[in-house]
Formats: structure tokens, sequence, C-alpha cells
């Protein structure tokens, strides 16, 4: 039977919830890093100066940009070890979880629905698969190698395209589930998989 989007968007949600409550706990574990909270800091007082400015012409935002870039960067790059454990909970919970447990995250529990192979029995490798596309793992993880092959401006401007192909990618996805007969997304197609009612 072909599932609702609805079905499918609360899954994701729960499944987001769960995420967030998790890596929320791993940061009370991870040590204190006061060299980010100064630049953190540093990067609301650039953003309130620029924003009494009230910035509106092309060479004005250019400033910002400049300006801005740099401290973006160096937080990112502090916040380097959080990001690994994160993807590293991603893949744990999204490949691994789901796999282990019959094509069912928790929110697929919840909603009594599972991720299936169209012709045979469902891999590993689909669940990487599905999950690097949907769930902005490989996302993440090109990100991390930008961390060291660009900085500054070159990091941000990057980071902001990749960020618009991962929109598009989503947009796509729920595009598909929305208005293809068959109800299937991106992902679905890719890996050959489908997602059922739990009988």
């Amino acid at each position: 039977m072909k599932v609702s989007f609805g079905k499918r968007f609360a899954s994701y949600v729960i499944d987001f919830i769960i995420i967030t409550v998790i890596l929320n706990l791993v940061s009370f574990v991870i040590p204190e890093n006061k060299n980010l909270t100064n630049l953190n800091n540093e990067l609301t007082e650039l953003t309130n100066e620029y924003a009494e400015k009230d910035i509106h012409t092309e060479e004005e935002i250019e400033n910002y940009m400049e300006a801005s870039a740099p401290l973006t960067y160096r937080i990112d790059k502090e916040n380097f070890l959080f990001s690994v454990v994160g993807i590293i909970i991603y893949i744990l919970y999204y490949v691994v979880f789901q796999y282990k447990n019959n094509g069912q995250t928790l929110g697929k529990k919840i909603m009594g629905i599972k991720v299936v192979k169209e012709d045979s029995e469902i891999s590993i490798n689909d669940f990487i698969y599905r999950s690097f596309i949907i769930n902005s793992i490989l996302f993440n993880m090109i990100i991390l190698i930008l961390l060291f092959i660009t900085k500054d401006v070159t990091y941000i401007t990057l980071v902001g395209v990749l960020g618009i192909i991962q929109f598009i990618i989503i947009a796509v996805s729920v595009c598909m589930i929305l208005f293809r007969k068959d109800k299937k997304s991106l992902h679905d197609i890719i890996t050959n998989t489908k997602v059922v009612e739990v009988a």
C-alpha cells in the first residue's frame, strides 16, 4: 500500500526531534570551547553593528561578507569535533539502526511504515545512499572537507551553493512524493526502494 506524504513527513519530523535531542545531550558531554564562545560573540557583535547601519548597497554587503566570513569559517572549524560526532550519530541512526530494525527508524515505527527493496532484500548500502541524499549526510561530509581545502569567503560561498543544491534536492523529493502516482521520492528511485505500510 502506498504511504501518504503526511505519514512520511510525520516520521521525518519525529526522527528529526529524536536526533536533535541526542545531539543536544552530546553537546553537554563535549567540553566547553572558550574560543568558540568568543568567536560567536564577535560574530554577533559584527552582525548587530551592520544591522544598525541598515546596509543596502552591494558594496556594504560585500564588506559585511568579507568581515564575517573569517569568523564564520573559524567557528565552523572550532565546531569540527561536534560536526564529526553529529555525522556519526546520523549514520548510526539512519543507516545502521534502520537497517538492523527491519527498515524502520523510531519515527517510521511510530507511524507504522518501513523501507523495503522493490525486487530483492534491502542492504545496508541502500540505507547509506538514501541517508546521504535525504538526511544531508553527504552535504555535511563535504562541508567538513571544505574546511581543510578552502577558507573564509571561498568556504562560505561554497557552503552556500551546497545549501541551495541540498534544498533543491529536498524540494524535488517532496514534490515527487506529492505528485507521483507511486509516491516515490528521488532517493527511493535511486536505490530502487519504497516506503510501505507495516502489515
